[in-house]
């Protein structure tokens, strides 16, 4: 007992009721935060819904401790520059999921709770209203087609008669090489009948020489 009065001797009892608060509020707000990514999320993961609440109430954590101190805040610059994440991420939205804990749970360690709540509230209409928006457009047949073809110069003859018959529109986003020297493409394409997207994925995929037909809801 003599050691933890030690401890939070230099702190009142407000001061550290304040802070238990804090932190409590970054959990809180870091669970609605994982609630409307999980929601929203195609897959969400757990270990990616996990990570938004530890963050926020960490992050929380070191707002507190750095406090008004610039050789503090270098410091802890300094020794969180140690740690590599390993884990890419590769979804942007799950980058602005991650921005987004950081921010509550700064803006509750820099003693500003209202603006944490306020923001984690109207941002989260902002993500579900977005969420919404492009679940009610992911019914008009638009979708992210990908497949391969042999590396020619006329390897557009090999898919444009199904283009023409089962598309309403399509645009070439991206092409590359493979290993297995083809060619990887990548269209945003739109439907005549969005219905009859297992028979257009199954008509591409017979044709001759085109391979790893994937399509996907946009």
């Amino acid at each position: 007992m003599e050691i933890l009065r030690e401890i939070f001797a230099p702190y009142s009892l407000a001061t550290l009721g304040t802070i238990v608060l804090n932190i409590l509020l970054a959990f809180v707000l870091g669970l609605v935060i994982a609630a409307v990514y999980r929601w929203t999320a195609n897959i969400a993961e757990n270990s990616m819904t996990d990570a938004l609440i530890i963050l926020c109430m960490l992050v929380a954590v070191v707002m507190v401790v750095i406090g008004d101190s610039v050789a503090r805040a270098f410091s802890l610059v300094g020794a969180l520059s140690i740690i590599r994440f390993r884990t890419v991420v590769q979804d942007a939205r799950d980058i602005a999921f991650v921005f987004f804990s950081l921010a509550v749970g700064m803006a509750i360690g820099a003693g500003n709770p209202p603006v944490a709540v306020i923001a984690t509230f109207l941002i989260s209409i902002v993500i579900i209203g977005l969420h919404r928006w492009h679940t009610a457009a992911s019914n008009d047949g638009e979708f992210l087609l990908t497949f391969q073809v042999p590396l020619e110069t006329e390897y557009q003859q090999r898919y444009e008669s199904t283009f023409s018959e089962q598309l309403a529109a399509s645009q070439l986003i991206g092409q590359r090489t493979t290993k297995s020297e083809t060619a990887e493409l990548k269209f945003h394409v739109k439907l005549k009948d969005p219905k009859r997207w297992t028979g257009f994925a199954q008509q591409l995929s017979a044709l001759e020489n085109i391979t790893g037909v994937k399509l996907e809801k946009q």
